[in-house]
């Protein structure tokens, strides 16, 4: 058995050549081997190409205003594991993080042992959803790779969230948006109410199938509910019922993610929970999340974004634009991992400055500088850096310029982790 977070983290970093593994049996044969499925568990799964990270610390946000104990699930940690296990926001005890370990080791050994061994992922999700069951009142849980095999995708929640289609992860959830969309709709339960945000027709055709085949209830953005930009303000109306509210986080994507949340808790408060207007104001007014759009310094200026796929760039690059100055010099420093679509995301980039920075970071699957140069378009400078961490320290404070730095999840934790 262990003893310490170190050893625990050392043996996932082993297996993490296991890579990603869709499919549930792994899984939930650790949860049964633990009585999981014995007990009540109440959970909200969350899943969508961008938005689903957002949506999670909305809902989490607006349970906590209520005095809820809220668990929360995301992917990747922008710190360490056991950040992606978090209980009101804080991270995931570190002796009982060794002790939900051990709880699960005979068998996750006995699956070395069969050579079936379970992903670090899988191991990571056992231990959230059998923490929450004891310690959490609800709990939120983001889906990693698609929905219908993904490894979060074996308990019955009180509501399913889809947050958008897009292209991502295609090598394994398919080359259309239909095919993505199958897969994000395998997260719906029988008779489970599920709340879509933004998608195309192409894509409700596929939910509206799967919810109807599941007598699932559901409430699509621009159907059901809706957003309008108010003065400073964002009004949310579903039927006959408006709320008004403000975001501390950046950009008109995050107002339709907080509908999606608001929805989502105007849908349980029928059934179940009872969540006030004032209380979901607050939880949405106070929600942030790190790395979304975030200012990492002042002088000099550095904002790091999550956004590592064409859709999540595209709303990068459209905050840029509606949070910029005009007279605003902009660089961008990006990197990101090599199966991404980095000739789309660096022409996204090209479109709001003419300087970009390539670099690259300590991960198997980060592209190499001279794969990222193949790519650039050809009326931007470029200029490249080994050293990020070097480059950064080395700017100049300058009241005129921001350096943004985009491409990588992975990539803007270790920023953060180095600058904050």
């Amino acid at each position: 058995m262990f003893t310490t977070c170190k050893a625990v983290n050392h043996y996932l970093d082993q297996r993490e050549k296991v890579g990603i593994k869709p499919g549930l049996s792994r899984v939930k044969k650790l949860l049964a081997s633990v009585g999981f499925y014995d007990q009540p568990f109440k959970g909200i799964h969350v899943a969508g190409t961008n938005g689903k990270g957002s949506t999670v610390t909305y809902l989490a946000s607006c349970y906590e205003a209520c005095g809820k104990r809220v668990g929360t699930f995301t992917s990747p940690s922008l710190t360490d594991r056991r950040g992606m296990i978090k209980l009101n926001q804080q991270p995931m005890d570190a002796i009982l993080y060794v002790d939900y370990f051990n709880q699960f080791f005979p068998v996750i050994d006995q699956f070395e042992k069969d050579q079936d061994p379970a992903s670090p992922f899988e191991i990571m999700v056992v231990i959230a959803l059998k923490y929450f069951q004891d310690h959490s009142d609800v709990a939120v849980i983001e889906a990693g790779l698609g929905g219908k095999s993904d490894a979060t995708n074996v308990f019955t929640p009180i509501a399913s969230v889809i947050t958008s289609i897009g292209y991502d992860h295609m090598q394994f959830l398919g080359t259309t948006l239909e095919d993505i969309a199958k897969q994000k709709a395998g997260i719906i339960k029988e008779e489970v109410p599920v709340i879509i945000g933004d998608v195309t027709e192409e894509a409700k055709l596929v939910i509206r199938k799967e919810a109807n085949s599941k007598r699932a209830p559901f409430y699509f953005f621009g159907d059901s509910f809706t957003i309008k930009k108010d003065n400073d303000e964002w009004l949310y109306q579903s039927m006959n019922l408006k709320l008004a509210f403000t975001l501390r986080m950046k950009g008109k994507h995050q107002a339709y993610n907080a509908a999606v949340a608001i929805k989502t808790l105007f849908v349980l408060n029928q059934n179940r929970d009872n969540v006030s207007l004032g209380q979901i104001k607050k939880g949405i007014k106070e929600a942030i999340i790190k790395g979304r759009f975030e200012q990492i310094s002042q002088r000099p200026n550095i904002v790091i974004d999550g956004a590592h796929n064409t859709e999540a760039m595209e709303m990068f690059v459209e905050t840029v634009r509606e949070m910029a100055e005009d007279d605003e010099k902009k660089v961008v420093l990006f990197a990101a991992f090599k199966d991404k679509p980095i000739k789309k995301m660096l022409e996204l980039i090209a479109t709001i400055t003419d300087h970009v920075v390539l670099t690259t970071f300590d991960h198997p699957r980060a592209a190499t500088i001279e794969e990222l140069k193949q790519f650039t378009p050809e009326n931007v400078t470029v200029t490249q850096t080994n050293d990020w961490l070097n480059y950064l320290h080395q700017l100049k404070a300058d009241d005129h310029q921001v350096t943004y730095v985009v491409g990588s999840l992975d990539f803007i934790g270790k920023v953060r982790q180095n600058i904050v």
